[in-house]
């Protein structure tokens, strides 16, 4: 439980940036891709960099804003300090605090806190998932149809152009289609049930370690567009996210419906 115990202290304690900083007018500053960076993303980061320097000083950190990559480490912890920047800095009360850790490219431990409904999912490997210590387990629909709830994600800098896929999803098979600009929120809510599955089109480890674990410990099944398996603690080939009944549709799904982009 030490990985666990330590992950939940870290996961409360960005609930404190979080809070102090939630404002109207927030101040922003904008990455090379245009997407706003804040305080208080700058400051959890800060502040699990201290935390996992002072307790685990020989592993690697590998973060959304900045890294600290140890020679000869097969230990990363991967974060994302506030998962959902856009609404968050836009003063909306939604936000995950995201951290993994990966041993030998696998993930090992995970925590994802939506803190305003004070919402923690935590998973060790083999140890379950658990949604604020109650255990969790991914829907059992065993078919894709106008039932269904999925998210996904769809951006101009990423590996893939969703646009056909969406419209067969919506139009043809009529799924219900959220985008969130959080696909670790989305994820939540495919372990606790409530959504089916999650697609995802980038490459950014930390969009991909957090839903790693949780996959596995709350049995649905994570691969790339060709059901592969992949590591999560470097640059993924992004990654679809299901219970296992429909894995193979959704991959066929998604393989026919998809434009790489130069």
């Amino acid at each position: 439980m030490k990985y666990i115990d330590f992950l939940q202290q870290l996961a409360k304690e960005s609930w404190e940036i979080i809070k102090s900083n939630f404002k109207l007018w927030m101040k922003k500053d904008y990455k090379w891709d245009s997407s706003p960076v804040t305080e208080t993303d700058k400051k959890i980061n800060s502040l699990v960099i201290s935390r996992i320097s002072e307790q685990y000083p020989t592993h690697s950190i590998k973060w959304e804003e900045e890294s600290s990559m140890k020679e000869g480490s097969d230990y990363v912890w991967i974060c994302d300090p506030v998962d959902w920047t856009i609404p968050f800095s836009s003063w909306l009360p939604i936000c995950t605090f995201s951290l993994a850790l990966a041993y030998k490219w696998e993930p090992i431990a995970w925590v994802i806190y939506e803190p305003f409904m004070d919402r923690m999912l935590l998973a060790e490997k083999w140890k379950w998932a658990f949604l604020n210590w109650i255990r969790v387990n991914v829907n059992k629909r065993a078919k894709i149809d106008e039932k269904s709830i999925v998210a996904i994600e769809n951006f101009k800098n990423a590996k893939y152009n969703l646009i056909n896929l969406d419209n067969e999803l919506t139009e043809n098979i009529n799924v219900k289609l959220f985008k969130f600009c959080s696909i670790l929120y989305a994820g939540m809510m495919v372990a606790v049930w409530e959504f089916d599955w999650v697609i995802f089109p980038d490459v950014k480890s930390h969009d991909g370690a957090s839903l790693k674990i949780i996959v596995e410990e709350a049995w649905w099944k994570m691969t790339d567009i060709h059901w592969n398996e992949q590591r999560y603690d470097w640059d993924m080939d992004w990654y679809i996210a299901s219970n296992w009944k429909v894995h193979n549709q959704l991959v066929k799904i998604v393989s026919e419906n998809i434009i790489e982009r130069k």
